[in-house]
């Protein structure tokens, strides 16, 4: 209501503790400083820096996109890129494969570049060199073929800057999350494509997230307190890094060296794959960075004050700081040091000018001389100076991390990221929240805190969510007895039906679904009241998005009124849009049929009637379920340790138009659950909720991954008897679904071959559980799991190795784990490729059919499925 035809987004801020620091809006609208595509020029405004951005752009094929018109939903298909990744044959290439792979955070991308097709070599003519010729250089011209081979190539950091500058907020804060997670440096202030002035990206650099622990300085044996922070409001010490003049030695790697142990490059430098003398976007840009400790001896800040209790920002100015005066004087305000790489060329007048000022100014400052292999000592312990012409990298990092160190202690100074921009502010810098759209969505947003601040934290539940509770706990009970029908009693499963639908009927939930129209509003008012005191000893730890809209799915399935009808386009709306939307409740296990029945009915309504693939997973708690699919498929479900799922989720992915025929659906549906053997339940409550989890995912799967934590699958043997039960009985159904086991966390290369023995012994195991369940039913003609699904052990069997590449928090993700997600996701699409995707009507079936058609029943102390009659 507030713009129409913007499209806007909600963020809620809070602290760990839970407590509300604030809420956000932002709107995909074009900036008010934005220019129109072609009307481009650098920071410094020059006519050919102008046209040689220009050309870049056209050369990506990104003209038509600057600025800010690439959105989220654009890179979040299914395209021929899932399939198979190949080198780049084209220029225009470069754009989709950079996305593609930082979308599965393959940190390799910071290296993607393209390489023409090389002509053959020319045949030998004879012609020799004497000794002279061959070994003197001085007077020889470069070729043209060597000459339009340096023109063709691209730096891949302009890669990186043009997707910057033509994606929209929303997908730039996508890439500032991948790019965090691969721990990259992000753009901090960044000169705009269309104006002489500077940007400073508060919004994405808003939802930046940083998990530390520090060691106590009364036993370093004892770890700190582990936290995790949003960056934006969190003061941290801030080093600033610049360069005056030209200079051999590269600042960004000396940043590398200091900031990672693994010798990780946080900021791309000369010496990176790919790197060219120039680089058209990145000059003038300043990129930050954070060094968060471990809790561990060998942190790089381990034995400070107490002001190295979290983590360090690192500050990276690209170019000449003489050429961007606008920047050296942001780093001046906002620094606690200065680090100044001195060129080893003699300092022009504007060269010492800058020099002196820096010198004088009170923020501590280290002059690194590049050109020096001694220089003199300062008595000052706020200006360093240091020699860096032919030092041992080792010695030189060691010295220099000492010094940092030794200014931070003396000049306490913190700085925020909130702290930065309104120092942005403060120098004219454009601010990507100070858009009208981001001031009247704050207006909004200020509303509703206000609103939430009146009650304590633990009542918000209570005042805004009535229909949760012991009510609705209460109600989740009775409906699952009609399934979980007892037989220590003498009674039908008609009469036993008979009384549990009496018992429901007498709740207050039931009575408010069956009021009719005629009913007076007192009635209805007084049932509302019943219903919101039995909510009153609700626990409210957490309250999200998927709170809200199970409180939507309820008022739905127990109003009468048509004006509620409307209610099921918001949850179609979700999935469209690319959020994931709650399928089974997570607190009770419960999953609200007549809502998602009415969502996917309003989502055929909006797309027609379309195919869709239905990819679904199971496996142990934190064993890495969440951060496969996100990993896989870009999505953004929520991962942490423990138990951060809770009940299942289902998100929709696009299917490109140009590979829909090949791949024979148009949607692929991903569903996301919480792990199994969750410590958070009692051994009997998981042991039946694990069951009936089972049953119900690979019950609604096309193709379902059994994730698997090592090489080892004995823990979970349990899990795979329901899972050959379920099977067995979507067989007798006539759904035939499919699955894949992933071993997780295999540090061996050679797992796949030296697991042979133990895939043997799977496959003994699953055809013995198979013959098991078809004797229990009758079934003669089942030998093998082979008999119950199509499953090969060779090509469905898949060894991932570690997610890391080192230890946490600074380890970046390991390549070798996207490609095996790369190798998954090919193998996944082309076994789709070969099954019938279920259109949305079907779809609409499916969940009812499911619910009724497995039905769980306890005999003996076992788990059984059987099929009802009635069906």
């Amino acid at each position: 209501p507030l713009l129409k035809g913007v499209e806007s987004h909600l963020v809620i801020s809070c602290t760990d503790s839970g407590d509300v620091l604030g809420v956000e809006t932002a709107a995909e609208v074009t900036p008010q400083w934005s220019v129109q595509p072609g009307a481009l020029q650098t920071g410094t405004g020059t006519g050919a820096q102008m046209n040689n951005s220009t050309n870049l752009l056209k050369k990506l094929g990104l003209s038509d996109l600057f600025p800010k018109k690439i959105k989220l939903n654009d890179i979040l298909v299914i395209d021929r890129l899932s399939m198979h990744i190949n080198q780049p044959y084209r220029v225009q290439d470069l754009r989709s494969q950079y996305l593609y792979k930082l979308m599965i955070l393959d940190y390799n991308v910071r290296y993607l570049s393209f390489k023409p097709v090389a002509d053959p070599p020319l045949e030998d003519d004879g012609t020799t060199f004497d000794d002279f010729d061959f070994f003197n250089t001085n007077e020889e011209l470069t070729s043209g073929a060597d000459l339009a081979d340096t023109e063709s190539h691209i730096h891949p950091m302009d890669i990186h800057m043009a997707v910057f500058h033509c994606a929209n907020d929303f997908l730039r804060q996508y890439m500032y999350t991948k790019l965090s997670t691969c721990q990259f440096a992000l753009p901090f202030l960044v000169p705009n494509q269309g104006t002489e002035g500077l940007e400073f990206p508060f919004w994405p650099l808003r939802h930046i997230k940083k998990s530390w622990q520090s060691i106590t300085n009364s036993s370093a044996d004892n770890p700190g307190k582990y936290q995790t922070r949003q960056m934006f409001s969190t003061p941290v010490p801030v080093v600033s890094f610049l360069r005056l003049g030209t200079s051999f030695t590269s600042k960004s790697q000396i940043m590398n060296s200091v900031i990672s142990k693994q010798r990780h490059n946080v900021f791309f430098n000369r010496h990176c794959k790919g790197s060219a003398p120039n680089s058209m976007l990145m000059n003038g840009v300043v990129e930050i960075a954070w060094y968060c400790p471990g809790g561990k001896k060998d942190d790089i800040f381990n034995d400070c004050d107490d002001i190295f209790d979290d983590c360090v920002a690192f500050l990276n100015l690209h170019g000449d700081a003489k050429d961007h005066q606008q920047q050296l004087q942001f780093l001046q305000a906002v620094s606690t040091v200065k680090v100044l790489l001195l060129s080893e060329q003699a300092q022009d007048e504007e060269t010492k000018t800058i020099c002196q000022n820096l010198s004088k100014s009170s923020t501590p400052l280290i002059c690194l001389f590049s050109g020096s292999e001694r220089v003199q000592g300062s008595k000052n312990p706020v200006i360093v100076r240091l020699a860096a012409k032919n030092r041992n990298e080792a010695e030189l990092t060691e010295e220099l991390i000492t010094n940092i160190k030794q200014c931070i202690g003396q000049y306490n100074k913190k700085q925020s990221i909130e702290n930065c921009s309104n120092e942005a502010r403060k120098l004219k810098f454009k601010v990507d929240e100070d858009k009208q759209s981001f001031k009247d969505g704050h207006e909004l947003a200020q509303t509703l805190v206000c609103l939430l601040k009146e009650k304590g934290f633990s009542d918000i539940k209570k005042e805004f969510l009535p229909l949760h509770g012991e009510l609705w706990h209460d109600w989740c009970l009775k409906n699952k007895q009609q399934y979980h029908l007892s037989c220590k009693t003498n009674e039908s499963i008609e009469q036993q039906q008979s009384v549990i639908l009496s018992d429901m009927e007498a709740t207050p939930w039931s009575q408010m679904r069956n009021v009719p129209k005629s009913k007076e509003k007192a009635e209805l008012d007084m049932l509302r009241k019943q219903l919101n005191s039995l909510s009153e000893n609700m626990a409210a730890c957490t309250i999200g998005l998927q709170h809200i809209m199970r409180e939507v799915g309820q008022i739905y399935e127990c109003s009468v009124k048509q004006s509620v009808g409307a209610l099921p386009a918001l949850g179609a709306e979700m999935l469209i849009s690319g959020y994931p939307l709650e399928l089974m409740d997570g607190d009770e296990s419960h999953v609200p049929l007549i809502w998602v029945q009415a969502v996917l009915k309003s989502l055929i309504e909006k797309l027609g009637d379309k195919k869709v693939y239905v990819l679904s997973i199971l496996g142990l708690q934190s064993s890495g379920k969440s951060t496969l699919l996100n990993t896989m498929f870009g999505l953004q479900f929520t991962v942490s340790a423990g138990r951060c799922t809770h009940g299942a989720f289902m998100q929709m992915i696009k299917v490109d138009e140009k590979i829909r025929e090949e791949l024979g659906f148009d949607f692929l549906l991903v569903v996301d659950t919480e792990g199994l053997r969750s410590p958070e339940l009692s051994t009997k409550t998981s042991l039946n909720h694990d069951n009936e989890l089972a049953t119900f995912i690979i019950g609604i799967g096309d193709m379902t991954v059994i994730n698997i934590m090592g090489e080892n699958p004995s823990e979970v043997h349990e899990i795979l008897q329901i899972c050959v039960q379920a099977f067995l009985r979507m067989k007798r159904v006539e759904i035939k679904p499919s699955c894949i086991f992933v071993h997780q966390n295999v540090a061996e290369a050679s797992a796949g071959d030296k697991n042979m023995e133990g895939r043997r012994r799977l496959q003994e195991k699953l055809d013995e559980m198979a013959q098991t369940a078809a004797k229990e039913e009758g079934i003669d003609d089942v030998y093998s799991f082979s008999d119950v699904i199509q499953f090969d052990l060779e090509s469905q069997v898949f060894y991932f190795k570690n997610l890391l590449e080192g230890d946490p928090p600074m380890a970046p993700p390991n390549p070798s784990y996207s490609q095996n997600v790369q190798d998954l996701k090919s193998k996944l699409l082309s076994v789709a490729n070969r099954s019938i995707g279920i259109r949305h009507t079907n779809q609409n079936m499916l969940f009812p059919d499911v619910q009724v058609k497995l039905v769980l029943s306890q005999t003996n102390g076992h788990t059984y499925l059987r099929v009802r009659c009635d069906v």
